[in-house]
């Protein structure tokens, strides 16, 4: 009996034991395997490769530019101000419309290197303050190609493009003045290495009967058809200078017309024209190794006087065959310290028979004849415009603008005029980072004074009326961005 269930204890023992050591076997975790596959290792490699890659080399790309805000008559019931002359005295407190341009570029590249790029541009402007108008311009649709196997020697990094687009343009930022703007449609080959610079070629051309007839020349049912003008462009870079050279041709510009009351007049306006460009970068502004500032030289001829010197001819079908034009400036930023940035420039510009010179005062009183001077008129006009910037912290500064203009014309009739504008602009400033002048966007408030004489008031800009005396005050508030 003792036998027995000492035996039936043993067996329990010993079943127990088996059942136990097979349910810690289950419930025991297996050591990982060590991932040692090396097409893991190389696929995650080349993940992390394309993302850098990526990011370096974006498929797509969209930039912008955009102001808009209120400018308000201050001196007549808060109804919407005047302009004065930005170009001439700055355009701090002194911009009434809404502008936008918005650029979509697509990018193409290959595993030999070789890109190409296809950009379009739409801009629209506006000087009302409604909320929906029409018509949006297309400014810039053109293709470029860049790193080509094809290209070698003087050519290897060279940059090839054809279509609608912007062409070295240069601009006065605190004026919105261009004194260079080559835009157009065409095509041309840029950085073709030459000596120890880079050369760009192109040809432009334009349609003059895009924009408003230069006095009173023929109607437009009258006008050549298909009327353009076509430039040969080139510019030249070394070191911290740059070249520019142009030439322009409008076939059958010089038949244009003089209107009369009985009978259509000639004169000989210009059918080609001529333009060099001189500009210097000096290290830092004006060498004192702080900031940076540019000084030019320019002189045109024929299509490319008055207001064709440093463009495609726009502007210049009016002109003289033989008007003639020299341009010289400088501007420059400077930060003076933590608190302190000022931005200046000086323009001045000479123009000989740039438009032609009617004159109504040889009509005779009876109407029977008829004559008119196209020659001899001169013109001068000088702008100085400085922007001193204080950073109160990180997001808020106080902006101050100064500028003046001078504008004098001769006339061969003897009745020569000249006139002055003064510009005074208060503007605090909203921005995301006051430590860099050029950051946007920008939010401002401002208050703008100006004062002129009769003459400027009488001969350069007659909407001035709506202010007292001569002097006004607009008020207002803008936004401007770019990316």
């Amino acid at each position: 009996m003792k036998i027995n269930k000492l035996l039936t204890l043993l067996s329990c023992i010993i079943l127990a034991g088996t059942v136990g050591e097979k349910t810690f076997a289950k419930e025991v975790v297996p050591t990982p395997e060590v991932v040692t596959n090396s097409y893991d290792v190389a696929t995650l490699e080349d993940r992390i490769a394309k993302l850098e890659y990526n990011q370096e080399h974006p498929s797509f790309e969209f930039h912008g530019y955009g102001r808009s805000g209120l400018l308000l008559n201050a001196n007549n019931d808060l109804k919407k101000g005047k302009v004065f002359n930005k170009n001439g005295v700055g355009r701090l407190g002194n911009e009434s419309d809404t502008y936008i341009e918005a650029e979509l570029v697509k990018n193409f590249y290959l595993d030999n290197g070789a890109w190409a790029k296809w950009h379009i541009m739409f801009a629209k402007g506006t000087d009302d303050y409604n909320d929906w108008n029409d018509g949006v311009a297309l400014r810039q649709a053109y293709a470029e190609m860049g790193n080509l196997p094809v290209f070698s020697g003087a050519f290897k990094e060279s940059v090839i493009w054809a279509g609608k687009r912007f062409y070295n343009r240069r601009d006065i930022h605190i004026t919105d003045f261009y004194f260079t703007d080559y835009s157009g449609t065409g095509a041309g080959i840029d950085n073709i290495k030459i000596g120890d610079g880079m050369l760009d070629l192109g040809v432009i051309a334009r349609d003059y009967d895009s924009y408003d007839p230069a006095g009173l020349i023929t109607s437009s049912s009258n006008k050549e058809d298909g009327l353009n003008v076509v430039n040969l462009l080139a510019r030249y870079d070394i070191g911290s200078w740059e070249f520019d050279l142009g030439a322009a041709f409008s076939k059958d510009n010089e038949n244009r017309t003089v209107a009369t009351k009985n009978y259509y007049n000639t004169y000989d306006a210009a059918d080609y024209g001529l333009q060099l460009g001189v500009f210097y970068n000096t290290p830092g502004y004006y060498w004192s190794g702080k900031g940076f500032s540019k000084l030019f030289a320019q002189v045109g001829y024929g299509l490319n006087a008055g207001d064709g010197l440093g463009s495609a001819g726009r502007g210049a079908e009016g002109n003289l065959d033989d008007a003639l034009s020299a341009r010289i400036g400088t501007f420059g930023v400077l930060p003076i310290n933590e608190k302190w940035d000022l931005f200046t420039t000086v323009v001045a510009q000479h123009n000989k028979n740039s438009k032609f010179n009617y004159n109504a005062d040889l009509l005779d009183p009876q109407g029977e004849s008829y004559s008119v001077d196209v020659d001899g008129l001169k013109s001068t006009w000088v702008s100085v415009v400085a922007r001193p910037v204080y950073k109160i912290n990180e997001n808020f500064e106080l902006q101050f603008e100064a500028g003046y203009y001078y504008v004098t014309e001769e006339k061969d009739n003897g009745k020569n005029t000249d006139g002055n504008l003064y510009k005074l602009t208060f503007a605090p400033t909203f921005k995301l980072n006051s430590n860099d002048f050029w950051a946007r966007p920008e939010i401002r408030t401002f208050v703008t004074w100006a004062g002129w004489d009769n003459d400027y008031q009488k001969s350069f800009q007659s909407d001035l009326n709506s202010y007292s005396g001569k002097n006004g005050v607009n008020v207002g508030v803008q936004a401007e961005v770019w990316f």
